[in-house]
């Protein structure tokens, strides 16, 4: 197989007679918001690039599209991929989940949208760039692996099997470079619970949840108190009779509704109590994991080196690209960051590779950078106020415009503001200042914050 060495900017100018000209082929897996943004920058470079995404279900947007279906989906008997319920607002301002070349979300008065508005600026995004006619939908990635060329010493192509999910038929394609699209928000994390075999109320986890009303009179208990965990137990407290929410992070500062109260975490069940580990229980009706989500490639081959072990993706040199077969990327890994903007750093960065805009280490230098750096395994990825360095960073050596300033100012200020106010404030608006680097967040006439990258007042 090709060394990490030989993946030189060179390789974008070979004539390679057995594909008739110079053009590297790419194979985008997903049309969810990361392989849009894939194609997005793929199509503003047609004379280096051949591309396709294939996408498994008939429609873009991942997991922005909703449905009312849990389990497998009808048409094609895959997994539901979809993890929206009903009434989600988005956790972070609109005008801060825009790609930084098409900011067309935000400007209403509460900066928390709907998915349905989300899905709608996908949409838009797609049929604004051109990218629908480069979509292949209904055809599942079945495999991708990696084989010497046929023509070409030291260099690599992909061996992608794709299967047609409304006749079945399956082909195999070639490709110079796979950049892995696929989302991180479907396949459930379910940590073992001793006893949870025995409980005998209704278990779920937040990718099933869908609506509050079934949850009417109940006593809840969910576990975990991020995104999901918080958000959840805040769109049933309305309809539950009592909803305890078990985690073992820090106490929540906010103030909460008075049906939801904090516990530790659980630490086993007998049929309808749940045991908690400060010595408390309690009887319910419902039990809910909201703990996450595992990365999941399950059309990888062996021969592509990737590995999960605890929600850590190795070997990853900057949490994107295989270092072991550096022709491949994964958009989207890092958690806890501002997405949309990330994925359009990611893909630029990935492609300017592809280019010879820059060139990779050794791969020894990669793998070193790829191992774990947190003490818990499932931590790795986690980049929060560490995004903003990685993103500039990759910026750099691609040879690219950073993000605007107000991203960075943005983020820190609403992570701020939703800590201290996790009931309302998803009410608020987000105004960025005219110079593009300070921002406000503006609750019911009242200033709350005003934030630029130097200082904060509140």
């Amino acid at each position: 197989m090709a060394s990490v060495e030989s993946v030189e900017p060179k390789i974008v100018d070979d004539k390679n007679d057995d594909d008739g000209g110079s053009k590297l082929r790419i194979c985008v897996i997903g049309a969810g918001a990361a392989g849009l943004c894939a194609l997005r920058h793929l199509v503003k470079d047609p004379d280096n690039f051949e591309f396709e995404a294939f996408e498994q279900f008939d429609h873009l947007g991942g997991t922005w599209v909703y449905t009312e279906h849990t389990g497998l989906d009808e048409k094609t008997l895959l997994p539901i991929h979809s993890s929206m319920y009903r009434d989600l607002r988005t956790n972070l301002p609109s005008e801060i989940m825009n790609f930084p070349d098409w900011r067309k979300m935000g400007g209403t008065n509460a900066s928390c949208i709907g998915h349905e508005e989300v899905l709608s600026y996908l949409d838009n995004y797609a049929r604004h760039f051109g990218l629908l006619q480069y979509i292949t939908f209904n055809a599942n990635i079945e495999n991708v692996r990696p084989i010497d060329h046929p023509t070409i010493p030291g260099r690599e192509i992909w061996k992608v099997k794709i299967k047609n999910m409304h006749t079945f038929d399956v082909e195999e394609r070639d490709f110079d470079a796979v950049m892995c699209c696929n989302g991180h928000y479907s396949v459930p994390n379910k940590p073992a619970i001793p006893g949870i075999e025995t409980f005998l109320g209704q278990v779920l986890h937040s990718h099933d949840y869908r609506k509050p009303e079934p949850f009417a009179g109940k006593t809840v208990v969910i576990l975990g108190a991020a995104a999901s965990g918080a958000d959840i137990g805040l769109d049933i407290c309305s309809h539950a009779d009592q909803i305890y929410l078990s985690h073992d992070t820090s106490r929540i500062v906010s103030k909460l509704p008075a049906n939801i109260i904090e516990k530790l975490g659980v630490s086993g069940i007998e049929g309808r109590r749940i045991n908690f580990k400060d010595g408390s229980s309690v009887t319910a009706d419902v039990f809910i994991y909201c703990t996450g989500y595992e990365y999941s490639f399950p059309f990888l081959h062996e021969s592509c080196g990737i590995s999960v072990d605890d929600s850590y993706v190795y070997p990853l040199y900057r949490h994107l690209i295989n270092a072991e077969h550096p022709t491949m990327c994964f958009v989207g890994i890092p958690a806890l960051v501002a997405t949309f903007a990330m994925f359009d750093i990611q893909v630029r960065y990935f492609l300017a590779i592809l280019k010879g805009v820059t060139t990779l280490p050794s791969r020894e230098t990669m793998l070193e950078d790829s191992v774990c750096k947190t003490p818990l395994k499932r931590h790795a990825h986690r980049l929060i106020e560490g995004q903003w360095e990685y993103n500039d960073l990759l910026a750099k050596d691609g040879g690219f415009d950073p993000l605007p300033p107000m991203y960075k100012a943005g983020y820190t200020a609403w992570l701020s503001q939703r800590k201290q106010n996790l009931v309302d404030y998803k009410d608020a608006k987000f105004v960025v200042a005219d110079d593009g680097k300070s921002v406000q967040i503006v609750l019911n006439g009242k200033n709350l914050i005003e934030y630029n990258n130097n200082r904060d007042h509140q």
